[in-house]
């Protein structure tokens, strides 16, 4: 069984450095499609209204979100990844001090529905 995350977070509110970052998203980097899916990233999808960010992510059932951080700091090419795109991100409002992308809180489900 898979598993769903849905996390946001913020672009700079530019539209040249937005169509930047869109340009990247096209064909990311093949050393970063690999490591996602090294430890267990079977789909990722980003969405944006303006300059807002929403990705869904899907996982293995055994995914490790810890073994995942840890492995992506120790990586030099994910770090240069992450550090281009910073460039371009910003936290949200609610985003807490140091994290990039926060999970959001699922508030509905049809399938949960009667």
């Amino acid at each position: 069984m898979k598993r769903r995350y849905c996390q946001a977070l913020d672009l700079a509110d530019d539209p040249a450095l937005i169509e930047e970052y869109q340009r990247y998203h096209r064909e990311i980097w093949p050393e970063i499609t690999a490591h996602l899916r090294r430890y267990g990233i079977t789909e990722m999808e980003i969405y944006r209204l303006g300059n807002r960010l929403m990705m869904v992510m899907e996982t293995t059932e055994d995914f490790d979100s810890g073994l995942f951080e840890r492995r992506s700091l120790e990586d030099p090419k994910v770090c240069e990844w992450e550090a281009l795109m910073w460039k371009y991100q910003r936290p949200t409002p609610w985003t807490p001090a140091g994290e990039k992308w926060v999970e959001m809180e699922r508030i509905f489900s049809l399938t949960e529905q009667k």
